[in-house]
């Protein structure tokens, strides 16, 4: 199949992630995936393999896209959000289509597709009116290299982090849905002077977070990184503080890395630590994160840092991109009846 991946932005985020690595793994398998995404911020074309076609969507964005999808002429176009998906509301005669629930399902911009492809459970109730098929597939660990010692070590030290002290990283977008004011002001209510955070991301909410850690030495704002692996490598503790979360990326490579996490028990991360409560904290609040993170300093006793290991078998790539690719055959099969 020729299957067209379709976001309205390149940012780097979960779902932009997805999209280049489900399109790496379709790839394999002999199909033709092609990734369509704007030029601009254009961060999230570090995820893409090499041998996976890209294409950029020009200005208007909406004709662009559309023009775009007319030539390549796919057997299938699937989408990777909301505006990505309101392009294809009044476009006559476009191929079959489906959307990720990357996030929540929105009826007036997704009830026209003949697919929805859900990530968790939780997403479920809102598509009882969906009309067309529905099929689950958990996200998967992605196709990731582990880093190198050398890499681990450069990220402590930009952390200002040496082998006694405990880190706690966040890696992610700044933006109120991350909840990383909250993880910030959790962190500057412990005293422990040992204690280190790492803030690695940019987004909207850059220069407020920036603000709101000023002052406190132990807190590091690193910016950007296209190596993930490196501070999931580094990190004593992965916090995932988020106001909403439908099924992390960043949660499934932290924890193939061996991270130990806590996250909030919002949408996706109940089913995700199933089995695994102890690392869940009540979401929208400081202390509860502050209290988390003291435990888990509490347990590290000796230089070295922090691992943990979870069961993953739940997660796993191959089997997910082929249920995926799999499910096109009936959001076809839906089209053309």
């Amino acid at each position: 199949m020729r299957i067209l991946h379709v976001s309205s932005t390149s940012t780097v985020s979960g779902a932009n992630r997805y999209a280049f690595d489900l399109a790496a793994g379709q790839k394999d398998l002999g199909h033709e995936p092609i990734v369509a995404m704007p030029a601009d911020p254009g961060t999230a074309f570090d995820f893409a393999r090499k041998d996976v076609r890209s294409v950029v969507i020009g200005k208007p964005r909406a004709f662009s896209f559309l023009k775009t999808m007319y030539a390549l002429k796919p057997d299938i176009v699937h989408c990777h959000d909301g505006t990505a998906a309101r392009w294809l509301r009044f476009a006559p005669f476009r191929p079959p289509a489906l959307v990720t629930l990357h996030i929540r399902y929105k009826p007036a911009t997704m009830s026209h597709f003949e697919g929805v492809h859900m990530l968790a459970d939780w997403q479920r109730e809102a598509l009882a009116g969906f009309r067309g098929r529905i099929q689950k597939v958990n996200n998967w660990t992605p196709s990731i290299a582990p880093s190198s010692a050398e890499a681990i070590a450069a990220a402590r030290e930009a952390a200002g982090a040496d082998a006694g002290n405990f880190l706690v990283v966040y890696v992610g977008r700044l933006e109120h849905v991350k909840g990383v004011d909250l993880l910030i002001d959790g962190f500057r209510s412990l005293p422990d002077p040992n204690l280190r955070l790492a803030i690695v991301g940019v987004g909207l909410d850059e220069a407020a977070m920036n603000a709101r850690g000023a002052g406190d030495p132990r807190i590091k704002f690193i910016g950007y990184s296209n190596m993930p692996t490196a501070w999931y490598g580094a990190a004593d503790l992965l916090t995932m503080p988020s106001r909403r979360e439908p099924f992390a990326l960043v949660a499934l490579e932290a924890m193939a890395c061996s991270a130990p996490i806590i996250a909030t028990t919002v949408d996706g991360f109940s089913e995700m630590f199933r089995g695994r409560e102890d690392c869940l904290v009540t979401p929208e609040s400081a202390p509860a994160l502050a209290e988390a993170i003291a435990v888990w300093a509490a347990r590290k006793t000796a230089p070295g840092i922090m691992r943990d290991s979870y069961d993953m078998a739940r997660f796993q790539r191959e089997a997910g991109v082929a249920a995926v690719t799999k499910f096109y055959g009936d959001v076809i099969a839906a089209r053309q009846r």
